[in-house]
């Protein structure tokens, strides 16, 4: 169903194509646009990120970008500062699969558990992929919460 032929690592020519999926993805949420568009800088993908190898690409099967997600850690915890999906191809699975690749990772690298701060309107993607609501998190794009899955 997702369509995904290959999880790797993002490559540095591939950058503007993730920060453009980032666009295309965030402005889904008509909610956000204007706030988006007076903070551009929020858009994107660090090329320090994808030196670092924190950023993971989901291709197709002809090798199209479908989506990505760039993680940190912290001690012994995995944080999954993005995850974005191509707005034609999303509730298809690609953004799970991304999720339990991160997790996979982050347990083999010997995190315990793995966080993300998500707007409310998420919480049924992030629970459904093992996370759970935790405390308020204010971002200056408006209120968030900490969730947290245990590895």
């Amino acid at each position: 169903m997702s369509g995904v032929a290959e999880i790797r690592f993002a490559e540095s020519h591939e950058r503007a194509s993730l920060s453009d999926l980032h666009r295309r993805s965030s402005f889904v949420w008509a909610q956000d646009r204007a706030v988006l568009e007076r903070h551009p800088d929020a858009l994107g993908v660090a090329a320090e990120a994808i030196d670092e190898r924190r950023v993971r690409v989901a291709l197709g099967a002809r090798g199209e970008l479908l989506g990505f997600a760039t993680v940190a850690t912290a001690q012994d915890v995995c944080i999954l500062d993005d995850l974005f999906v191509e707005p034609e191809v999303m509730r298809r699975g690609i953004g799970r699969l991304l999720v339990e690749d991160a997790a996979a990772r982050a347990r083999a690298s010997g995190c315990v558990a793995m966080t993300v701060v998500s707007a409310a309107r998420n919480f049924p993607f992030y629970e459904a992929v093992g996370f759970v609501p935790g405390e308020a998190s204010p971002t200056r794009f408006g209120p968030a919460f900490l969730m947290r899955r245990t590895l």
